[in-house]
């Protein structure tokens, strides 16, 4: 079965639709610019108790219907734990007003040392940082061809050494200091390629969760790994997940999906989507996992219904021969049953934060390295949200609602 070489992948980074997306080379994206809106709410944090959840063209937006959001909240009861609800104490992004704080639209974004917001904009291209009060601090990249600038940004994360890392579509790394002045740039090994994640490891290395197309022996393959890269040569340090299938609607993709989180100081830990039972697997500098954390054998996963999204999973757009002479598109297929955890993070204190699969996405355990069950965190937004979207960092937890009919807005989020 034959790929052509210009196969167009559909996918956002922080979205809860697929965008079908041509990716020729140089053509600029075309969006109209969204704005935000400053809302400074100084909450508290409510405790209780209960027994124990692009691009360049834009070609079609597809939206994952919003199914019936499915109740997880009887799925946890082994013990009684305490529960808090987490709400924000800060907000960035404005209607109108200082350009600064008016973002296109929010790509990725992730919590810089000092409690710092960083914000990768797929509209202006550009990374904007800003200090623990919301108030901006400085701004690098843009679109371009020259060093330090994007074709295609689409993930972002920062290593304890200050190293900046911007992988984009088609497979480029950029490279920047903590004061966002360019370094290096280089490229993954693939013909075109979707960065579906990407972590900090340590304080010169990163972990990307990479889709790709592939020459094999019987032609173009998919491709799916999970590897450590050198930040600044691009070399791979570690293989720790590899899965290849046929480009096919035939092909059952589920086996491939999996996400992760790291401490930023050389401890990966890794969930997989199909897996039947709540599982986070431990690993190191090694491909072996250093042990597994086991907890809530009860719990059942829930039925996806045929309209719905799958968080954790996100849905690229690949192309594959009819077997005559003309090419057809088509998505990676969605699992049968949300996953037992739909996205990890790990706090300053280096616990585990573990979101319940199902929507809208708003119900984490919290999890100590050794694999107790410590708390559960609802996190609530100022207006109802369908799926909350959270990046949850030893240097902050950040908020994002991804299907707003307003403005992007950026959460800052207090516990």
């Amino acid at each position: 079965m034959q790929i052509s070489p210009d196969t167009k992948y559909a996918a956002t980074r922080h979205s809860a639709y697929s965008i079908a997306q041509g990716l020729s080379s140089g053509t600029a994206l075309q969006e109209e610019t969204k704005q935000r809106a400053c809302n400074k709410n100084m909450l508290k944090i409510k405790r209780g108790y209960s027994m124990k959840f692009l691009y360049p063209v834009l070609l079609a937006v597809i939206i994952m219907g919003c199914g019936e959001a499915s109740s997880v909240n009887e799925l946890y009861q082994e013990e009684a734990i305490p529960i808090d609800t987490l709400i924000p104490v800060d907000s960035i992004g404005i209607l109108m007003g200082d350009s600064c704080y008016t973002l296109g639209a929010i790509q990725d974004y992730t919590m810089f040392p000092g409690s710092q917001p960083a914000i990768l904009d797929r509209v202006k291209g550009t990374v904007s940082v800003f200090d623990s009060a919301g108030t901006f601090v400085n701004s690098f990249g843009g679109f371009g061809e020259g060093p330090g600038e994007f074709q295609h940004p689409f993930a972002l994360t920062r290593l304890s050494s200050g190293i900046v890392i911007i992988p984009e579509l088609m497979g480029k790394v950029t490279i920047f200091n903590s004061e966002g002045e360019y370094l290096s740039s280089w490229s993954i090994e693939g013909m075109g390629g979707l960065p579906l994640s990407i972590i900090p490891f340590d304080d010169s290395t990163f972990v990307c969760y990479y889709f790709t197309m592939k020459m094999g022996d019987e032609g173009f393959g998919i491709d799916y790994s999970l590897n450590r890269y050198d930040a600044i040569t691009g070399d791979v340090v570690t293989e720790y997940f590899n899965w290849s299938g046929n480009p096919h609607p035939s092909t059952d993709f589920t086996p491939a999906y999996l996400i992760t989180a790291s401490d930023g100081h050389g401890k990966m830990y890794l969930s997989r989507i199909q897996s039947d039972s709540w599982m986070v697997e431990v690993y190191g500098e090694n491909p072996e996992p250093l042990g597994t954390i086991n907890l809530f054998s009860s719990a059942e996963r829930i039925a996806v219904p045929d309209t719905a999204m799958v968080p954790g999973v996100m849905s690229v757009m690949y192309s594959f021969s009819d077997g005559e002479s003309s090419t057809e598109r088509a998505f990676v297929n969605m699992p049968e049953y949300h996953p037992f955890i739909s996205a990890l993070g790990v706090d300053g204190d280096g616990n585990i934060w573990c979101r319940r699969g199902g929507l809208p996405g708003d119900r984490w355990d919290v999890v100590s390295p050794e694999g107790e069950n410590l708390r559960e965190v609802v996190a609530a937004l100022p207006d109802s949200a369908y799926y909350i979207d959270m990046d949850v960092s030893p240097h902050g937890i950040l908020a994002f609602n991804m299907m707003t009919e307003d403005f992007h807005k950026l959460y800052i989020m207090g516990e």
